[in-house]
């Protein structure tokens, strides 16, 4: 063979190799092009239907186009049927709402008559029987030292008059032994002042659950109680708080509250951080007047106006709620009464309509003596509770003081050492003597005896 034969030869071979790379490269570049289309079809889809994503529209065939389309159609209807139910459901309790305003008093007549429950009567009933619940699962703190043995009570003697209840639930409490120095200060404010230890007011005398103390796994013993509870619970739901007053609502929901994490604690277990106890919030729920609700919506749909609500962002779902179930007006004392079971909450009592507004107020004064104190260095130890509502108040944290000051009895210690801190510390802004008391998230119940 030929020198020029052999090179044309190879370059042939050489061309049929360029050309069969070539077609394997156009092959893969469609491969690609191909894995590339599904990876944007995938991402889209986790962020949302693939639908709603126009820029696919191109990489889908035209039959899957109109499925999907269709599948779109199906699901907004079914959503704004869902929206519309609720909607309905929601305007219907606000209707009956004001149809009851206007005939208060044959509507109260009615309600007599038939029978009905009466809702604050209900709500002091299944405070009054959680408590008693409690107060059975609670048990003796072994080898306590200066224990005293607290005598005994029917199970619901604890309400906001002096504690003790009109309705009583047949059933003794077991006898509890209590340390009464742990409660010489309950929320850990006192510091060593001078040797002396300051009066913390009528909370050095509540007597205090905890998780120590608790023994959940003992509710079996309390079984003729969770029958009971049982039944308060199913009479709640046909309850119509919509004809109450605006104190009767205010002490109504405030019980319901607190009620409903108390049963929450019961049935899901003690929380161990904060996280866990906000999710317990949401879990909170029961059932008023057909309505679920949960102890969170309570608060700030029904207890408290939300910020967002000044700025017209309030959902409309929220907004009829509010106009069925809410207070006509904010109460801010609610801070002192909304019990969380936490270490940092304040003490859980159960509040009657006819002097529901006195209730707050004591409730507001105790809570100020035992949760504000005076720190070695001088400085005014304010809870975190007052810090997240402190708008409730006053504007920032020097007007929240001078508040704080105002409320406090003439007679107590607390406000004079808070005057002789603010008269010896006159070149320093207010705000700089604060010191925040952070929010303890561990369980507790402190109760009045």
């Amino acid at each position: 063979m030929k020198f020029e034969d052999f090179l044309m030869q190879t370059s042939d071979s050489e061309k049929q190799r360029r050309v069969d790379l070539e077609e394997e490269v156009e092959k893969l570049q469609e491969d690609l092009d191909e894995e590339l289309k599904l990876s944007k079809i995938l991402q889209c889809a986790l962020q949302g239907p693939v639908q709603s994503c126009p820029c696919l529209s191109k990489l889908l065939p035209s039959q899957v186009q109109v499925l999907l389309a269709e599948l779109a159609m199906v699901e907004e209807e079914i959503i704004w049927l869902e929206r519309k139910v609720d909607k309905l459901k929601l305007k219907e309790i606000a209707e009956t709402s004001t149809r009851t305003r206007r005939s208060r008093n044959h509507e109260c007549s009615d309600v007599i008559k038939n029978g009905m429950e009466k809702p604050n009567e209900l709500s002091e009933e299944l405070m009054n029987c959680l408590i008693g619940i409690f107060f059975k699962l609670n048990q003796a703190s072994p080898g306590s030292k200066g224990s005293a043995i607290a005598s005994r009570h029917h199970i619901s003697c604890i309400n906001s008059k002096g504690f003790m209840s009109r309705t009583s639930f047949n059933c003794k409490a077991p006898e509890f032994s209590f340390d009464k120095t742990s409660n010489i200060d309950p929320y850990g404010i006192l510091p060593d002042f001078d040797g002396l230890i300051r009066d913390v007011g009528p909370y050095k005398n509540f007597f205090q659950i905890t998780r120590s103390s608790l023994n959940i796994s003992q509710i079996s013993e309390c079984i003729k109680a969770m029958g009971k509870l049982r039944v308060l619970m199913q009479k709640l739901c046909n309850v119509d708080p919509t004809s109450l007053t605006h104190k009767q609502k205010l002490a109504f929901w405030i019980n319901i509250y607190n009620a409903c994490i108390m049963h929450a604690f019961l049935q899901h277990g003690l929380p161990s951080t904060q996280e866990k106890l906000l999710a317990l919030m949401n879990k909170a729920a029961t059932n008023v007047g057909g309505i679920v609700l949960n102890a969170l919506a309570i608060e700030h749909f029904i207890l408290r106006h939300p910020s967002d609500s000044k700025q017209g962002l309030i959902d409309e779902n929220e907004m009829l709620l509010r106009h069925a179930y809410g207070l006509g007006y904010p109460e801010p004392n609610v801070t002192f009464a909304l019990c969380r079971g936490s270490w940092s909450s304040p003490a859980l009592r159960v509040y009657t309509p006819d002097d529901v507004v006195n209730e707050l107020g004591k409730a507001k004064v105790e809570y100020l003596e035992a949760a504000v104190g005076i720190t070695s260095k001088k400085k005014i130890l304010v809870p975190k509770l007052l810090q997240w509502h402190m708008k409730d108040f006053a504007d920032d944290l020097e007007s929240l003081l001078e508040w704080i000051y105002s409320q406090l009895p003439p007679s107590g210690s607390l406000k004079r050492l808070i005057m002789e801190c603010l008269i010896g510390e006159t070149k320093s802004p207010l705000a700089k003597m604060v010191e925040i008391q952070p929010y303890d998230s561990e369980f507790r119940y402190l109760l009045p005896l």
